[in-house]
Order: structure tokens, then C-alpha cells, then sequence
């Protein structure tokens, strides 16, 4: 059974991710209408990253020594002032300065509820419970884009901003005054798991204390995971910059459209991930990700040759969304196992690295493609990325494989 911690984090999570899946699709057009280009748009999507960046490698040792409650609600207060702040923009300046404030943000939720996850994970159900943690996260990315996408069609980008930050503002109230302490779990996992898992739960949260960063990042498995993530998020990154430009200003498709594209994808994915969990469990994570990033490549092409919204459709909640699902589990158990020894936020902390240099390389990169090239350019781009990310990751986790 799923624990009270679990249950908070991951509704929290969901409310947090709706809001930042209803900027998806609003964010690019939103510069477009403040008089930017594709570099512009580019360059806003992913300002975040920046931020999240220079914030990760600091919070992750910071929530293995201290716990993660109140920088997991913190994070979540700063995305209320980013949609207020949005809010009240009135030029690409002042959107792009919101949305790299919003990486402080990302630099804290994201690593402290998957490592919270983590350290309460028993071992060997790793996949498990990863991947049902995930599907809240996928619920929330599926909903946000749909919702912003009528609200759209239907309201202004004004109310869509207001929702944001009430979404924002319930999921930081559920962790504040709800969640339990990093100290209650501990006594609670003393009480009623076994030794093993109590030893991993002391563990996780202090060995990070004591190991070099040197030693973390020349852990094969690491990099592995690194460079899976990286890879699959600067796809994202294109898809989620030019996928609403590509279909509203190229093709000419409804806001509410853009939505169901973008939307779909994410609930494709969330949908398999009580499944990819156990799989990941039983089965080489090697296959399911050179699976994953099949279909991931795959959507990716298409997107670069085809103008039909339809077949789009079809490539990116069957194709993008299934892969990405499956690669994002992978990484994720991984993590956890890893996280036991070199320390769960911190390892979460490097997996939010990769996904917001990622972002930042597909965003930006895929801007100045869009701009010197086509549009379309940027999606064949992406998948060769994927594809490259997969050869890395395949010699490292069997590097890893063979000095075990």
C-alpha cells in the first residue's frame, strides 16, 4: 500500500505539473504576440534551465543533510510568484526573466520529490514505484496543455496565468501542512520495514555527505542515466518550443488542438507507467530503453516530414509519449538504485541537470536552427540527439555491468 507521504507528493506533483504543462503550449505563442522570433522563443521556453542549473548541484546535498519538506513547498511557492509574474508581463524581457526565475523552482521540486520517493522505495521495487510516482507527473503535464489550450480558444492568456498560480499555491498548502518529515519517515521505517530498508533509508540520506562529486559523476551508471535523460529531454525541449508554433502559425490548427497534441502525449505515457514500472523490475532496462528511444526517434521524423495534424497526432502520443514514458522509468529506477549509495537528492539533483540541459540544448539550439533553416529541421535534429543519447547510454550501463 502506498504510504501518506507518497500519496501527498504525488498529488502535489500532478497539481504543480498541471500548471507547468498549461505554460507548454502558451509560452511560445505568447513571445510570438510580444513581437519575438523563433530564437526569442527559444530562449524563453528554456530560461529556466539556466537558473535550474546553477542552483542543482547545491540542492541536492542540502536535502540529504537537512530533508526535503521545506524546500520541496519553497520550490512550489516560487512557480506562484513565476504565473503572477506572467501575469502582469508586457514584454519578451519580462517573460523570459519570470520564467528563469521559475528555475529556482525546478531546481528543488523535482529532485526532492523524486528522492523523498526514492528513499521511502523498497529494494527491488524500484520500477514500481517510480513508475507510478511518474504517472501523477504525466497526469499533470496531460491536463495542463489541454486545459490551457480551451481556455484559450475561449478566454485570454490572462486566466490561464490565474489558474497557474492557484494550482501552484493548493500544491505548496498540501506539502506545507501535510507532508510529513524526512525524521517522521525514518522513525516510521525503524518501526515497521525491515533492516534492509531502514540501513538504505540512513544511507541515502548521508552518504552524499561524504562522497566527492568527482566520484559520483565518474560513477558509470551516472553517466549512463545522464545521458539518456539529456538526450530524450532536448527532443522535449523542441517538441514543446515548436510544436504549438509548428501547428498554429504552419498549419493553422485551434489553440484546443495544439492542446490535444501536447496533452495526449503526456497521458499516453502516464498511462503505461503502472505498467513500464514492474517491467523495468524484471526485465534488461537496456532493451526497454533501446525500445523507448525507438519510438521517440521515430515521432521525431515524422514531425520533420509530415504537414498532416493527424498522423502528428499519432506519432506523438503513440510514438514521443510511449518512448518517453519508458525512458523516463528507466532513469528513473536507476536512480534509485544508485541513489542508495552516493545519496538520493543528490543524484536526483544531477538527473535535474541533465533534464534542464536537455531543455536548454533543444530549445535554444532548435531556435537557431528554426531561424537559419526550417522548423521542421529542428525535429530530425532531436532525433538524431535521441539516438546518439542511447549509444551512450548502452556502452556506460554496460561498462557498469561488467565491473560488477
Amino acid at each position: 500500500m502506498l504510504s501518506r507521504g507518497f500519496l501527498i507528493v504525488g498529488f502535489a506533483m500532478m497539481m504543480a505539473t498541471m500548471g507547468l504543462g498549461a505554460a507548454t503550449p502558451i509560452i511560445p505563442i505568447f513571445v510570438g504576440e510580444m513581437g519575438g522570433n523563433d530564437i526569442a522563443r527559444g530562449l524563453a521556453y528554456p530560461a529556466f534551465t539556466v537558473t535550474q542549473l546553477a542552483i542543482s548541484p547545491f540542492v541536492g546535498r542540502l536535502g540529504d543533510r537537512f530533508g526535503r519538506k521545506w524546500f520541496l513547498a519553497f520550490g512550489l511557492f516560487t512557480y506562484v510568484i513565476t504565473a503572477i509574474g506572467w501575469f502582469f508581463s508586457g514584454s519578451v524581457l519580462e517573460i523570459v526573466f519570470f520564467r528563469a526565475f521559475s528555475g529556482i523552482g525546478s531546481a528543488l521540486i523535482f529532485p526532492m520529490s523524486q528522492s523523498y520517493i526514492g528513499s521511502i522505495t523498497p529494494r527491488g521495487q524500484e520500477g514500481k514505484y517510480m513508475g507510478t510516482f511518474t504517472l501523477f507527473d504525466f497526469v499533470g503535464f496531460g491536463l495542463g496543455p489541454l486545459a490551457a489550450g480551451i481556455l484559450r480558444d475561449y478566454t485570454s492568456i490572462n486566466i490561464i496565468f490565474i489558474a497557474m498560480a492557484g494550482l501552484f499555491l493548493l500544491a505548496t498548502i498540501l506539502v506545507s501542512t501535510c507532508l510529513p518529515t524526512d525524521s517522521k519517515i525514518s522513525r516510521s521505517f525503524r518501526m515497521v520495514s525491515s533492516d534492509k530498508t531502514s540501513e538504505d533509508f540512513s544511507r541515502a540520506n548521508s552518504s552524499a555527505n561524504v562522497i566527492s562529486w568527482s566520484t559520483i559523476c565518474a560513477n558509470p551508471l551516472v553517466q549512463a542515466i545522464f545521458a539518456l535523460r539529456a538526450s530524450v529531454s532536448c527532443a522535449i525541449g523542441v517538441s514543446f518550443t515548436f510544436i504549438p508554433v509548428l501547428l498554429e502559425e504552419d498549419l493553422g490548427t485551434s489553440a484546443t488542438a495544439v492542446g490535444v497534441l501536447i496533452g495526449g502525449q503526456q497521458f499516453a505515457g502516464g498511462a503505461l507507467q503502472p505498467l513500464i514500472g514492474p517491467f523495468a523490475d524484471r526485465y534488461s532496462k537496456r532493451k526497454m530503453a533501446a525500445f523507448g528511444t525507438l519510438l521517440v526517434v521515430v515521432a521525431y521524423f515524422t514531425g520533420a516530414f509530415s504537414s498532416n495534424y493527424w498522423i502528428l497526432l499519432i506519432a506523438f502520443i503513440f510514438g514521443a509519449g510511449t518512448g518517453s514514458a519508458i525512458t523516463q522509468v528507466i532513469a528513473a529506477a536507476t536512480q534509485v538504485q544508485v541513489g542508495r549509495t552516493l545519496g538520493q537528492s543528490t543524484v536526483a539533483s544531477l538527473l535535474s541537470m541533465a533534464f534542464a540541459t536537455g531543455i536548454l540544448v533543444g530549445s535554444l539550439g532548435g531556435g537557431i536552427v528554426a531561424e537559419l533553416s526550417s522548423r521542421r529541421a529542428t525535429f530530425a535534429l532531436a532525433g538524431c540527439v535521441v539516438f546518439l543519447g542511447y549509444l551512450i547510454y548502452s556502452h556506460r550501463s554496460s561498462k557498469a555491468a561488467d565491473s560488477t
